[in-house]
This record gives structure tokens, sequence and C-alpha cells, in this order.
């Protein structure tokens, strides 16, 4: 039940995984790291509250080039 654009995936022990990406190796190679719920909604609300933190935002996908820029 891995939904398009996240890096949720269910495990063989029954827990659910999200992967966030939270900086990049000296060789350039990103970095990742793991949340673990019982529930996919548990995961997707941690991943977002670490996306904010690591990020500053969560893009929703419907940012313009435009509005990227003023900021």
């Amino acid at each position: 039940m891995a939904r398009r654009g996240e890096n949720i995936y269910k495990r063989k022990d029954g827990r659910w995984e999200g992967r966030y990406k939270c900086g990049f190796n000296s060789d350039g190679k990103s970095r990742y790291r793991s949340v673990y719920a019982m529930t996919y909604q548990e995961v997707r609300e941690k991943l977002t509250k670490l996306k904010l933190s690591v990020t500053g935002f969560v893009s929703s996908g419907k940012t313009t080039v435009k509005e990227l820029f003023e900021e």
C-alpha cells in the first residue's frame, strides 16, 4: 500500500517504515533515516513533522516557480 511519492512501506514484521532524507555524505550521496509505527497514518504524521524540522517546510506540490523566487 505504498503511496506514490512517499517512502512508506509495510515490512514483513507488520510494521510500517517511512524513510526521509536527512542530508548528504562527504561523497555527495543522500543519507536517509527511518521512522517506524504500527499504522500507515502514524508513519505519515511522523514523517511530516520530521520533514518540517529538517527542511523548514513541506512542499504541497502546488508551488509555482514565481512563488519560489519571491521567497
